[in-house]
């Protein structure tokens, strides 16, 4: 018997489902490069088969959660951070100091790029002491390398090194080939900004070379972007300017409208010292309608950029605001290298205005940054040579980490077969009660999906009419004193068939279903009672509610983005609102909604009137 077959192989296929959740994981913790839709169906595959029984695999997802937050919108970024601290503060997260870590550092990381440079430091010095006490490799390569990369940027060139180079180490030693890179990338980026560009540029030349042949395009294009910035600082203003604007077309053609900007930002700067100044304007412009003041590290810039083009033309007090701007965003990061450039302009404005008492505060600022500046330079000379020559040590250091690391998975492998163990002895144990119960299980299942099936839509996999309308006077029956229902349907539908077929108009009709049930409560019942028609029932739902919902569901299709079914497709809907008052029945209810569609239609579509 073939089901009999099945059974006795389950335990193989219960054993294999542990390897791809490991796989998986695997894959997404590597920094490998994956489309979107890839990573959303990775993670979705693990949700779907995690649960909190399954401790270790859950504990693993929670810090995968939170660093595929994006991090550059700044919703998004608000959405991680609160996730992180809703973990953090749970008490299964507390009793694993791993996750606990790791959460705070992706924590601390989204802070970083919000701006909250002092928090995310703070935190990355709490993880860092942290983990050497949990002696996890992985975790002290982590969080150093994003700490040496926080320094770097403020200008702590020594203690940027000193991390950066530990991480490397690990990295290596851990053959995570990618973060090894993305560290590299970032000692060579110190390199540039201490005063190297020219050892730099050979770093990233070789590192985008890696990248292309690894097929990450992205990362290539990001080591363009940074040879454009050494090849600047080497006073090659020209051969910048094009590495500038071949990333530019990059992020152009890919469609990433704020790391273009970014960009576009950077060659302004170039576009400035080879004395295009209206072209350069034309970038500032474009850029200042996408970056915020919460961008502060390009922002900032953006605003110096600015205040230059002015000083240029001679329009001193114009300046003034923008340094002003500059100066606040460059003070939030802690850029003392950003600030240097800023007092030297500032210094000058005011002179050129005779505000001499201005202009000297202004070099004094200017002079004793430059000094701190040049102390840095000095002692990350000094480290890094010491950094060299200790690097046996530090290698020493990180292999009995390794080593150590190696003997608590062996222990964790020789848990994990115990419990397969058990397991096995339970399967074993009922696998009798299996066999007799199977029949009967696969035929309550067989009329369930019958039942089913009976009830559902089967484009759209929503309730269809008849189930609909069921639930609807069900619910009349139980003589709800408050109820409403809300009728709806897609405007011009037609037209989208006709323009872009059915298969683009069935892909916007589950679009919709999917919209709209999202927005409603588990209460709730959204319905397809016709080709492009829905209908929802809301109990306990007042009008004004009712109205509210809809108005929400009308808004939130029309600001939908189409893109991804069919270029230059847009959508509206129409809705009707009812909420029981004298009606005798749920179809004078019904009624009354259909006709407060109709009011929708007729007073221009992409409304909700009430019937």
């Amino acid at each position: 018997m073939p089901w009999l077959w099945l059974i006795l192989l389950s335990p193989l296929v219960s054993a294999d489902e542990p390897k791809n959740l490991n796989a998986t994981f695997e894959e997404l913790e590597s920094g490998v490069t994956l489309s979107n839709e890839d990573l959303q169906a990775k993670i979705e595959y693990l949700k779907a088969n995690i649960t909190l029984a399954d401790l270790d695999n859950y504990l693993r997802l929670q810090p995968v959660l939170c660093w595929i937050t994006d991090a550059y919108d700044s919703d998004k970024r608000a959405k991680g951070i609160e996730f992180a601290q809703k973990q953090l503060n749970a008490e299964i997260i507390k009793q694993s100091p791993e996750t606990h870590a790791d959460l705070t550092l992706c924590q601390a990381w989204l802070y970083q790029i919000g701006g909250r440079v002092e928090l995310a430091l703070t935190k990355y010095n709490q993880v860092i002491a942290q983990v050497y006490q949990l002696e996890s490799p992985r975790l002290i390569a982590d969080a150093r390398s994003l700490r040496g990369a926080l320094y770097s940027f403020q200008g702590n060139y020594a203690q940027a090194l000193e991390d950066l180079f530990s991480a490397q180490q690990l990295y290596d030693k851990l053959n995570l080939t990618f973060w090894s890179r993305y560290n590299l990338a970032e000692i060579a980026t110190s390199y540039r900004r201490f005063g190297d560009p020219q050892t730099a540029y050979k770093y990233y030349a070789k590192l985008e070379a890696k990248f292309i042949e690894t097929g990450n395009l992205e990362s290539a294009n990001g080591m363009v972007t940074e040879m454009a910035i050494a090849l600047e600082e080497l006073g090659e203003n020209e051969a910048a300017l094009e590495k500038y604007l071949q990333s530019y077309r990059y992020w152009q053609q890919t469609e990433n409208e704020l790391a273009q900007q970014f960009v576009g930002i950077n060659l302004a700067g170039t576009l400035i010292k080879l004395g295009h100044l209206d072209e350069a304007q034309k970038y500032l412009d474009d850029a200042q309608k996408h970056v915020q003041p919460t961008h502060e590290a390009f922002y900032s810039f953006m605003m110096l950029f600015r205040a230059q083009i002015l000083v240029l033309q001679h329009q001193f007090t114009a300046a003034i605001p923008f340094i002003e701007e500059a100066k606040s965003a460059f003070e939030r990061v802690k850029n003392a290298r950003g600030l240097t450039q800023l007092y030297k302009l500032e210094s000058q404005i005011f002179a050129e205005l005779s505000q001499w008492e201005h202009a000297y505060r202004s070099l004094q600022h200017f002079d004793r940054l430059h000094n701190e500046l040049d102390i840095k330079l000095q002692t990350h000379r000094t480290t890094e040579m010491q950094t060299r020559f200790n690097t046996k040590q530090v290698e020493t250091e990180n292999l009995l980490l390794l080593e150590t690391q190696k003997i608590r998975e062996h222990e964790l492998l020789i848990l994990q077969q115990n419990r397969y163990l058990q397991f096995t002895v339970i399967f074993l144990a009922v696998i009798v009660i299996i066999i007799i119960s199977f029949h009967a299980y696969k035929q309550a299942q067989k009329s369930k999906l019958l039942s089913v099936l009976a009830l559902t839509d089967h484009l759209t996999q929503l309730a269809n009419r008849r189930h609909t309308y069921a639930v609807g006077e069900q619910a009349f029956s139980e003589d709800h004193d408050v109820m409403a229902l809300i009728l709806f349907d897609a405007d011009h539908f037609k037209k989208i068939n006709d323009n872009f077929g059915h298969d683009i108009g069935d892909k916007s009709l589950i679009l919709l279903a999917r919209t709209s049930s999202g927005l409603m409560r588990k209460s709730d019942l959204v319905g397809r009672v016709g080709g492009e028609e829905f209908l929802v029932i809301l109990p306990h739902t007042n009008l004004e509610q009712a109205k509210e919902v809809a108005e929400r569901l009308v808004d939130s299709i029309a600001m939908t983005d189409l893109s991804d079914i069919a270029q230059e497709l847009t959508m509206t809907i129409s809705a009707g609102v009812a909420a029981r008052e004298q009606d005798k029945s749920f179809s004078e209810l019904l009624q009354r909604a259909d006709k407060g569609l109709y009011l929708a239609k007729s007073s221009g579509r992409n409304c909700v009137k009430a019937g």
